[in-house]
């Protein structure tokens, strides 16, 4: 019986193995959509401004959250944190501008990718919603609070760019020799990317990561322009000009959460957002990286549902 035990793992391994990209490929989109379904989402696409945008709704009569991802993502990242927010709560994750299913666009500034948002929120019709951003998605979130704040309920940032904190990052230290382990260029720096932004990572199965290495790879030459243009918005809006902008007009509730383990942006980052949001709550996960969403959804689901329940 062993020795037949044994035979079925050889074979299923082989089989496995046997897999072409192809077919990869389609466990993964299975995958996702699988996911999709489970949280509620219906997916979608529609002009908005100037980009073919692809997005996920769940459509509900409770509170409304935009779900803004980061760099290099897509609002597949949401997948697992949806799933575990109240039924009730009306979602819509955007797959940013050149990236996911959105098509690409002529500029990636992070103040056109919230003007997009806003384009959006429009084409939907929807009243005050809470917007919750990831990293880049946390900065672009904070610029959407200060420029359209009569637009949001409260203003949710996940490990948020947009101001540093005191102390540098492992991220920036690479970044300033040259180095940028945010853009995988193969399955080697791709695995270290995974390593550097989550402390916790979550279950990618056989075949399944392949076929996200693949798809994450292929975007290297695109990731490399949209961080350029993310850059140029650092550059353009200073530290001191975006804590003023947001300081004067992120006047609604907000939320700042973080992962102590961040490596990408340095959880010393919270100060810097506290001193220019003064009212907002703060909650550090001590066993957390760089995406506390996808890590732990359901303790990241809990804290945002207490909040927007203490506002709604």
């Amino acid at each position: 019986m062993h020795n037949l035990t044994r035979l079925a793992a050889i074979s299923l391994a082989l089989l496995l193995t046997a897999c072409t990209a192809h077919q990869q490929d389609t466990l993964y989109q299975k995958a996702l959509d699988l996911g999709e379904w489970k949280a509620g989402f219906t997916e979608h696409q529609a002009q908005i401004a100037d980009i073919d945008m692809n997005y996920l709704i769940r459509e509900a009569d409770g509170p409304i959250l935009m779900l803004v991802h980061g760099f290099s993502a897509n609002n597949s990242t949401w997948l697992q944190f949806a799933d575990k927010l109240p039924d009730h709560y009306y979602l819509i994750a955007p797959d940013l501008a050149g990236h996911g299913k959105s098509s690409e666009a002529d500029s990636y500034d992070l103040e056109k990718q919230a003007e997009r948002l806003k384009a959006l929120a429009e084409h939907l019709g929807i009243g005050p919603f809470h917007i919750v951003g990831n990293s880049m998605g946390g900065a672009i979130s904070a610029i959407y609070a200060a420029r359209y704040p009569s637009d949001i309920a409260s203003l949710i940032l996940i490990d948020s760019a947009g101001l540093d904190g005191e102390n540098q990052s492992q991220f920036f230290a690479e970044l300033e020799k040259g180095n940028n382990p945010l853009i995988a260029t193969d399955e080697a720096s791709f695995e270290y990317r995974m390593d550097l932004i989550l402390e916790k990572q979550p279950p990618l199965p056989w075949p399944l990561r392949p076929a996200l290495i693949r798809e994450t790879v292929e975007r290297a030459e695109l990731n490399k322009v949209i961080f350029a243009d993310m850059l140029a918005t650092r550059e353009k809006m200073d530290q001191e000009e975006m804590s003023r902008l947001i300081s004067e007009n992120v006047t609604m509730p907000a939320l700042i959460m973080w992962g102590e383990k961040d490596r990408v942006l340095d959880v010393s980052a919270v100060k810097a957002f506290k001193d220019a949001i003064p009212q907002a709550e703060v909650k550090i996960y001590s066993d957390l990286g760089h995406v506390p969403m996808l890590e732990d959804p359901a303790a990241s689901a809990e804290t945002i549902t207490q909040f927007v329940s203490s506002i709604d």
